[in-house]
């Protein structure tokens, strides 16, 4: 979970957590970055409002790191956004898919909806994140973040 709000780290990391995913955080978007250049998580909340990096600049330099150390590797990551993502126009839906962004969730977050963006994100799922959510006893995370 990369996000400057310690309330939304606590809160996405809880719920994950319950579920046995094992989650790791991130301040801002040069910590996340630094963690995500280290592993290869199952996938990544990444707020987009941050100091120090913002989401997209994060999201546009892993994936430049990526493309040139790691091709074919590449972190599925889900931006976290203040803004309500069903109102957005076609030249900001752009903005997020330029970025390198996969998935758009707003905030506050809906855990239920990040629980289905695991399940729909990442290769090693395929439903056993909905799955953990009723029986504490499958599921793995790496990472969660916003």
């Amino acid at each position: 979970i990369v996000d400057d709000s310690i309330v939304t780290r606590k809160m996405v990391a809880r719920a994950f957590e319950k579920a046995n995913f094992i989650v790791d955080t991130a301040e801002n978007g040069v910590e996340g970055v630094n963690k995500m250049k280290e592993s290869i998580y199952d996938i990544a909340f990444m707020d987009i409002d941050m100091p120090v990096m913002n989401g997209f600049d994060a999201t546009k330099a892993l994936r430049m790191w990526e493309d040139s150390v790691r091709p074919g590797a590449r972190q599925p990551i889900c931006a976290l956004t203040a803004a309500h993502v069903d109102d957005f126009d076609r030249e900001e839906l752009m903005k997020f898919k330029d970025a390198g962004l996969d998935v758009m969730e707003s905030k506050p977050c809906n855990i239920p909806r990040l629980f289905k963006v695991v399940d729909d994100v990442s290769p090693m799922f395929s439903d056993l994140s909905i799955n953990a959510i009723q029986h504490s006893d499958e599921g793995h995370f790496d990472m969660v973040t916003a």
